[in-house]
């Protein structure tokens, strides 16, 4: 019997696979793109991630839970199938490798300026392959209690509603130099992991459907806290010309029990670094598994990481990432969309055919 992991559990994941790392610099984001009250796009851009969810949900009833392998596979040859397998994989490979990066620039540029990146990228290479050997629940479980470190950070903001004005808010929303397509891309990479869940309809119970939907709004939730605190707390310019808000945010917030309260957070963060990039090399590893299923899956989960690795040490600074993060971000949003689209046009067919092959042995 295949173990089952609670719904709990399963809505802790959708929300630390997400990419949060963006949340540090998102307020600058919807400032830029969407103008003045530019929080407010995070509500409309959450309304179309439940939309690509809903996709998602409506494969996973249709299909009865068979994997996303089995029903691409029914209907197209693997071997057609490879070029677009590799390059999901590159893409997902990439964008854990980028997210790491990044990572790793911030806490250079901010607290440790003269130890070397390798040293740090070494680091989340050698944890991510200790997590991804454990398997897929023994990660999960894992992510779950990272979770509970991860989350009570987000309290330390309140600590600034005495400077908190809404004054601060215009009576203006979405004027200046926006560029609503580019800004929506931008932001919506901030959801970004939860495409992975296709990868989840074997291992999962029946009901699982709705942790898709929670675990995005407490990614949700979170981010608009972040914002509407950073819109308040901050002028429009201040936030304009600040790369990452959030990280001054937290510098502002003093607490009687903390000295330096950005320290702690961004050093916590990196747990849900370390989770968004595990999920991404899971996914790539299953990838790879279904095109070669006779490899052992510790094999592939090497070869990943490795990788990863090598790729992280291409960027040789934070423009540079930004540039690499920016592009596959938008392949790694074009898969969620595209890839749900493509199995519900095969779901589609096959319930067509079902009448269609009734009838035909009826008339036989």
């Amino acid at each position: 019997m295949k173990e089952r992991l609670h719904p709990l559990q399963l809505s802790i994941l959708i929300y630390m696979i997400q990419n949060g790392l963006v949340l540090y610099s998102l307020p600058r984001l919807t400032a830029e793109y969407f103008g003045t009250n530019g929080w407010l796009s995070i509500i409309f851009i959450f309304l179309l991630v439940n939309i690509n969810i809903m996709m998602i949900v409506i494969i996973y009833k249709w299909s009865n839970g068979r994997s996303i392998f089995t029903i691409i596979e029914a209907t197209v040859p693997k071997w057609v199938m490879v070029p677009v397998y590799l390059f999901i994989i590159g893409i997902w490979i990439g964008m854990a490798s980028m997210i790491m990066r990044e990572y790793v620039f911030i806490m250079k540029l901010f607290f440790f300026p003269a130890l070397p990146v390798i040293l740090f990228v070494l680091l989340f290479t050698l944890l991510s392959f200790q997590l991804l050997k454990g398997g897929f629940y023994k990660f999960t479980k894992a992510i779950v209690v990272l979770y509970c470190f991860v989350t009570p950070m987000i309290f330390l903001v309140f600590y600034l509603f005495p400077e908190f004005e809404l004054e601060r808010f215009t009576t203006f929303i979405f004027k200046g130099e926006t560029q609503y397509l580019k800004g929506t891309l931008h932001v919506y990479s901030a959801f970004l992991g939860i495409e992975v869940s296709m990868l989840f309809f074997p291992m999962v119970d029946k009901k699982w459907t709705k942790t898709l939907f929670i675990g995005n709004f407490m990614s949700m939730v979170i981010y608009f806290i972040i914002l509407f605190i950073s819109y308040g707390f901050f002028s429009f310019n201040q936030i304009l010309n600040d790369i990452y808000p959030v990280m001054t945010l937290f510098e502002y917030t003093e607490v009687s029990f903390l000295s330096r309260a950005e320290n702690l957070c961004f050093s916590v963060f990196a747990f849900k670094v370390l989770s968004t990039m595990v999920i991404y090399y899971w996914g790539s590893q299953q990838i790879f598994g279904n095109m070669m299923k006779r490899i052992k899956p510790n094999f592939w989960i090497f070869i990943i990481v490795t990788i990863g690795f090598i790729l992280a040490l291409l960027p040789d600074s934070v423009v540079d990432v930004e540039k690499w993060q920016k592009w596959l971000s938008y392949c790694a949003i074009g898969i969620a969309w595209i890839l749900p689209f493509f199995l519900l046009c095969i779901l589609s067919i096959e319930k067509l055919k079902g009448p269609m092959n009734r009838e035909t042995n009826h008339a036989k």
